[in-house]
């Protein structure tokens, strides 16, 4: 962790709130990213991200120092995100089709027909969809909070293995999945 970032997080803990804002501004994005993919529904991610910085405002006298600040707040939000979508009714979905979008080169020569793109990120989410929920997990926290195998262990509260194991998997079973479907 960074000394600013560790200085930031000292000075909110004191109850700076310029301090945790700035903190905010550095990880929104990411936990934005990683609520949506969780729950599919921007409203809902954003309720959900704002109640998990919240959860971790009053939590940072727990926070230990020294240790990364993003994957405790991502165990926070992971933790919130499920109950918050158990109390709506809402379950893990698999990964927003807006959020599979393949860059376009602007220079004209590498640009794919549009048509073709939507039809891949379709394919890409109906494999999602077969994926079991804890294989949904790990994906979602490994590439839409982009978080490392460590850092999702300690967010899920499994064992490294686990995690590697699960995210081997889902990585498997999504390429058999997309196969089948291009087959």
């Amino acid at each position: 962790m960074s000394t600013c970032e560790d200085t930031l997080i000292e000075q909110a803990k004191q109850g700076d709130q310029e301090a945790f804002r700035q903190i905010w501004d550095e990880h929104h994005a990411v936990a934005m990213a990683a609520a949506l993919r969780l729950c599919h529904q921007p409203g809902l991610a954003e309720d959900i991200t704002q109640g998990a910085f919240l959860l971790a405002w009053r939590g940072l006298p727990r926070f230990q120092p020294g240790l990364p600040f993003r994957p405790w707040l991502m165990r926070i939000l992971y933790r919130h995100a499920l109950d918050v979508m158990e109390r709506q009714r809402v379950y893990l979905q698999p990964l927003s089709p807006i959020t599979l979008e393949a860059p376009v080169r602007s220079s004209g020569l590498y640009e794919r027909d549009p048509q073709e793109l939507i039809a891949e990120r379709e394919e890409v989410s109906r494999a999602l969809a077969r994926l079991n929920t804890n294989q949904r997990r790990v994906i979602a926290l490994r590439y839409g909070a982009d978080l490392s195998e460590a850092e999702i262990a300690q967010v899920l509260g499994w064992p490294i293995g686990t995690v590697k194991s699960r995210l081997n998997r889902a990585r498997e079973h999504l390429r058999v999945f997309l196969l089948d479907e291009r087959g």
